[in-house]
């Protein structure tokens, strides 16, 4: 009766099982397709983050068309209408003020010399588009570091779903031979409960690895950006097809150069260098040449009868000169504070070069591990399966005990999982490696 029930409850499981399973190919063929390719398209087109570093390239960019305008001509308009009351000993010279003035100019003003001033921020706004431009690279290298790492996450997944339902397919065929030979007498009842219990187990992780794609798959829909849709299906491959290492250590011994975090590092270097120029060139004198026509005249000789004016419209040219004398050290302290800036920044980019050729070392010699690992694995995921058919072959013989059975399965599908999960490291190491060394 016992052995009846647990027949019956078996049977409801994989029939469950079977549904989830057809309910799960079916979504695959209704749901899209997403490949690796396709998820880093959307990625580029829906990242706020690239978005925001567009806009900063462009307003870089607009403050060089902006500079760019200063080394012309400046024209002004200016009017003026002012009041100064005078009588007796009270208000402003009459041969000065006359009253009051009343003007309408158009001014000219033309830079003459700056120092270099312009120039100097001409050439740092060069230089910060330049970083910007890194920078905006960098952010895209991180979005497809991202999403490549979703994406193998995925198809790990998916991947551990079949070995999992293959897993339940193979001890459900097993518990059938079992049974048969329980009822022949030639099996004991202890195997049919021993293969139940693994059959339940391997069940459950069944379910584990539908979760597991979901939640990977979930993961893979924010990255993307948009609404979080779970309805595509991964399509790809986890196999390692790389047999050269990416020659990245000749990148990163190069100083200041080669990866994107160095690049950046030396025009931040750069950048604050021009600041110490900048700085230093507050002492140079500044030569602008002004000139102005239109009206101006004063409140008293309005007042006069019309012919005894003086003329009111004309034109001046002056040359206006600007140079610094004393700040008390002012100047100096700046240029020694942007200095010690400077010097900051380099050993911060010595440190980074450190860090970025220490980890390209590390993971080239973890990705040859793993490798190594992958191979030997695969030998032994070899006997694995002639094991574990040679075993089951034996026990319907008698010439082997259920347990041997049930431990053959259980190393066999440790080793198809084993596989794939150094499959994913691998891939993961890859793209990891692949994020560090861009240039």
């Amino acid at each position: 009766m016992f052995d009846c029930e647990l027949m019956r409850r078996h049977k409801r499981i994989l029939a469950i099982l079977v549904f989830a399973g057809f309910i799960f190919v079916e979504g695959f063929a209704q749901s899209d397709t997403l490949t690796l390719d396709r998820a880093l398209q959307l990625a580029r087109t829906r990242n706020v983050r690239l978005n925001r570093a567009e806009s900063s390239l462009r307003a870089v960019r607009l403050s060089h068309d902006e500079l760019s305008t200063s080394r012309l001509p400046q024209i002004r308009f200016t009017g003026s209408s002012l009041y100064a009351p005078s009588s007796g000993h009270f208000g402003y010279d009459p041969a000065l003020s006359n009253g009051g003035q009343f003007g309408a100019q158009l001014v000219v003003q033309q830079s003459l010399y700056d120092g270099g001033i312009r120039s100097l921020r001409s050439e740092q706004i060069g230089v910060d588009i330049n970083r910007l431009n890194k920078e905006y690279r960098l952010s895209e290298r991180d979005l497809v570091f991202s999403v490549k790492q979703a994406f193998i996450e995925a198809l790990r997944s998916k991947q551990e779903i079949y070995l999992q339902n293959e897993s339940v397919r193979q001890l459900t065929d097993y518990l059938s031979i079992v049974r048969q030979l329980s009822k022949g007498g030639n099996a004991n009842y202890t195997d049919v409960l021993k293969t139940e219990l693994q059959l339940s187990n391997a069940q459950i992780s069944y379910q584990k690895s539908l979760e597991s794609y979901s939640t990977a798959r979930y993961a893979l829909a924010e990255i993307l950006g948009g609404a979080i849709d779970t309805s595509f299906r991964v399509s790809g491959s986890l196999d390692d097809t790389t047999n050269v290492f990416i020659d990245s250590l000749t990148h990163v011994q190069t100083e200041y150069g080669g990866t994107l975090e160095m690049s950046i590092a030396a025009l931040s270097i750069q950048h604050t260098q021009l600041d110490v120029e900048l700085a230093r060139s507050e002492r140079a004198p500044i030569f602008s040449l002004v000139g102005d026509a239109g009206l101006l005249t004063s409140r008293d000789n309005l007042r006069m009868p019309y012919d005894d004016r003086s003329g009111i419209f004309g034109f001046s040219l002056g040359v206006f000169v600007e140079i610094p004398l004393v700040n008390w050290g002012a100047t100096d302290l700046r240029v020694q504070q942007r200095q010690l800036a400077v010097d900051d920044l380099r050993l911060q980019s010595e440190l980074l070069h450190r860090s970025i050729f220490s980890e390209t070392k590390k993971l080239q010699l973890q990705l040859v591990r793993l490798r190594e690992r992958l191979h030997s694995i695969r030998e032994s995921y070899k006997f694995a399966d002639e094991n574990f058919l040679l075993t089951k072959s034996k026990f319907t013989g008698g010439g082997a005990l259920s347990l041997e059975v049930l431990s053959a399965q259980q190393l066999l599908t440790d080793s198809k999982l084993s596989e794939l999960q150094t499959l994913a490291d691998i891939q993961m190491l890859n793209a990891r490696l692949e994020q560090i060394t861009t240039r």
